[in-house]
């Protein structure tokens, strides 16, 4: 699959390299989706967006991790000495458009309106898995975003 950006070669070589060493040692990776929780409010991340026309129809995938579970993945890993690559990301998905319902609704802001004329500016859309890291065992302490600020 081709990368879209320079960043996103960046981190898929450092993957490889840090992959490459688990022969010496373990290595566990987490892929995080977009990091919230405190002094990562989701109401001051999508404030902006309130009471605006967003191109698209807001069904893009949202994947987000609470603080909390990036805490308490890591500390998992490292008492069960995972090895690999794991998504960390809530257990259940939502939209963008559901996300930004919820922020606009608990912090009662302007709805947000989507326009499907335009295309989304999105640039990834993908439903991301975290069943690898649950199978391991990790229970997430967030597994869906209920609280926006």
């Amino acid at each position: 699959m081709p990368l879209r950006n320079r960043n996103g070669e960046i981190l898929a070589e450092t993957e490889q390299i840090l992959l490459s060493a688990s022969n010496a040692v373990k290595i566990c990776l987490f892929r995080l989706g977009g990091i919230y929780g405190p002094g990562r409010e989701l109401v001051k991340i999508f404030r902006r967006a309130a009471g605006t026309t967003r191109p698209g129809n807001g069904e893009d995938e949202a994947n987000w991790v609470h603080l909390d579970d990036i805490v308490g993945a890591i500390d998992f890993a490292r008492q069960h000495q995972l090895q690999g690559v794991y998504n960390l990301v809530s257990d259940i998905p939502t939209t963008t458009g559901k996300l930004l319902e919820l922020v606009c609704t608990q912090n009662n802001l302007p709805p947000v309106s989507w326009d499907p004329s335009q295309p989304s500016l999105r640039p990834y859309n993908a439903k991301v898995s975290n069943q690898k890291l649950r199978a391991a065992g990790y229970q997430f302490i967030h597994p869906e975003i209920l609280q926006t600020h």
